[in-house]
């Protein structure tokens, strides 16, 4: 069973990367295959706060194997590890993407800044239970 999350800010290439590894990791072995779940479908529906609450109330839960990505997954992560203290995250790896592959407005730039202040804060969470973040 693989749980992924990537996380970083705007045009890090998060989606890219989720398809690359669902790609590459799942695809040969279809009993292997789960579902890539993207915050961006989330966002426009809902606002940031409830997007962020609904992956770790739905999808953080699911048993896996999943990939979930976007820039609500540093936050998700920071409300299920609220909701269940002490117990070890739902992941089993973290990506952190960090530099934007396109100019950013000052919003998305804003945007990153807050995804880097989360993620800092669960960082040492997901280490204590031996999650180490691959920063890319």
């Amino acid at each position: 069973m693989t749980r992924i999350c990537i996380t970083g800010g705007p045009r890090t290439g998060k989606t890219t990367l989720s398809g690359a590894l669902y790609g590459d990791q799942w695809a040969a072995d279809s009993d292997k295959c789960g579902p890539v779940f993207h915050t961006d479908d989330l966002i426009g529906k809902v606002d940031w706060s409830a997007a962020s609450q609904h992956v770790a109330e739905h999808w953080l839960t699911e048993p896996g194997p999943w990939i979930i990505e976007g820039v609500a997954v540093s936050r998700a992560l920071r409300k299920w590890r609220d909701a269940h203290p002490g117990e070890p995250p739902p992941v089993d790896r973290v990506i952190y993407l960090t530099e934007p592959h396109e100019s950013l407005s000052k919003g998305q730039q804003s945007m990153a800044k807050g995804v880097a202040s989360v993620h800092a804060e669960i960082e040492p969470w997901l280490n204590e239970h031996g999650i180490t973040t691959e920063h890319r």
